[in-house]
């Protein structure tokens, strides 16, 4: 298992927030969930110690996709998961290109999503 680490989880979907809380705090991470892109981006933008980023990519008013563009941006090398449920090949294509360290698509298993965060913050 890897360290505990400082995680952040975005989604609008207040169920989902909640299962990735859960299971990542199991783990024995600390999760800071939001529901809200604009908080999100308070967040990104804070002083707060952050090692991993994990976030819906269909959100309004602001979308997964920006906040990816601005963790890149204010937390560079900090991996980040983009998680839908709307997966294309493009979507897929277009986050990792952006700097997405994965793409997972929903629904998710608990443990393919537990796998994700290990290896990103194994790397």
């Amino acid at each position: 298992m890897a360290e505990m680490a400082r995680i952040l989880t975005v989604d609008d979907e207040e169920f989902i927030l909640i299962i990735i809380e859960t299971l990542l705090t199991s783990e024995g991470h600390d999760v800071v969930a939001i529901k809200d892109g604009e908080k999100a981006v308070e967040f990104l933008k804070s002083e707060e110690p952050l090692d991993l980023m994990i976030s819906d990519v269909r959100m309004n008013p602001i979308n997964g996709l920006e906040l990816l563009k601005l963790a890149g941006e204010v937390r560079p090398g900090m991996p980040v998961i983009m998680a839908t449920a709307f997966h294309s090949e493009e979507r897929a294509k277009e986050v990792a290109d952006m700097g997405a360290f994965a793409y997972v698509r929903k629904p998710f298993k608990g443990n393919d999503i537990l796998a994700k965060v290990n290896e990103a913050l194994g790397r």
